[in-house]
């Protein structure tokens, strides 16, 4: 693939699928996407965050892999406030 025409994602691995059908619950939904990122910058947007999710986050911003946690509506999804917030976060890097 010619790197000039490639999109800014083409040279990350497959996103991580769900092997079952219905709503995850969020251990369900962040851990596959640590496993993913690995040691690469992370910004999570979801609109439920588990119990551990603040901790794994931290854990992997002290390990060096930066990891932020932004919640969005529920109802809404994603304002671009919060596409914002998160490329306010990139852009400090």
């Amino acid at each position: 693939m010619d790197r000039a025409t490639a999109g800014p994602a083409d040279h990350l691995p497959a996103r991580p699928r769900p092997h079952r059908r219905g709503p995850l619950r969020p251990p369900e939904q962040t851990q596959p996407l640590y496993a993913w990122a690995a040691r690469r910058p992370l910004a999570v947007l979801d609109d439920e965050f588990g119990a551990k999710d603040p901790t794994t986050a931290s854990q992997r911003t002290a390990d060096g892999a930066p990891t932020l946690l932004h919640p969005v509506d529920p109802y809404d999804g994603p304002h671009r406030a919060d596409i914002d917030t998160v490329l306010t976060w990139l852009r400090r890097l």
